[in-house]
């Protein structure tokens, strides 16, 4: 398991898709906590000041395309045979794959969140209202981080579930940006159980709406389900 879970972080680390990806993601939440900071006189309340450094509410949809391009990415480009040959036994390779793609998603993360606290901090310090506090600052960066991670592995297992990277990247897009928030319209608690609630709540570290615990239950449970449906479906799948 190490070699492979070595060799994915190998391929991680020599393709340009995470480092696109990963420019995508600063930029995005850049500016976020610029616009947030300084559009009509900064925010004023806890939780608008909570949502201007949530990089991990930013960055978690981009991590869970990334995870969905990197796995479609073995079955586009015919990669994953030379794989197999190595580790016949393709449940560890799923395994490693989803383990290095989390790995890195917490490590950009991180990266990510200390450029958004140095720049957000600041700006923050400027605004009317309440201050965060010690608990809200690490509240967000641990949320964020526990978001990003679960969104890249999930990203993993759908795409390995799907293989199709144009339908899985067009599917995940329109369950949560259309299919989720027409959940609402039967019963409004209904999104509290979805993947886009989830990864948004979570990365904020909880807020109004809902705590940080039951994002982290709800998306870890997601996460848990999909991949565990990956390990054993691609078993008994051929190699193309």
């Amino acid at each position: 398991m190490t070699h492979l879970l070595a060799g994915e972080l190998l391929k991680v680390r020599t393709t340009r898709t995470a480092f696109g990806f990963a420019i995508a993601a600063l930029l995005l939440s850049l500016a976020t906590v610029l616009i947030v900071s300084l559009a009509g006189g900064g925010p004023e309340t806890i939780r608008d000041k909570r949502a201007a450094i949530a990089f991990g509410s930013v960055i978690s949809a981009v991590l869970l395309i990334y995870g969905v391009v990197g796995a479609t990415g073995e079955f586009r480009h015919r990669t994953l045979a030379p794989a197999v040959l190595i580790a016949p036994d393709r449940y560890r390779l799923v395994i490693a794959r989803m383990l290095a793609y989390g790995l890195t998603a917490g490590f950009a993360a991180a990266a990510i969140g200390a450029v958004v606290y140095l720049i957000g901090i600041p700006l923050l310090a400027g605004t009317s209202g309440p201050d965060l506090g010690g608990g809200d600052y690490l509240g967000v960066a641990v949320g964020g981080i526990l978001a990003s991670v679960l969104c890249a592995v999930l990203g993993v297992a759908i795409g390995t579930l799907v293989r199709n990277q144009v339908g899985a990247v067009v599917g995940l897009l329109v369950w949560i940006f259309v299919m989720e928030p027409l959940l609402s319209i039967p019963n409004a608690n209904l999104t509290d159980y979805t993947i886009g609630t989830g990864a948004g709540v979570l990365g904020q570290g909880g807020n109004v709406d809902g705590t940080m615990a039951h994002a982290f239950v709800v998306l870890a449970a997601w996460t848990t389900l999909l991949s565990l449906a990956a390990v054993l479906l691609d078993r008994r799948r051929d190699v193309e």
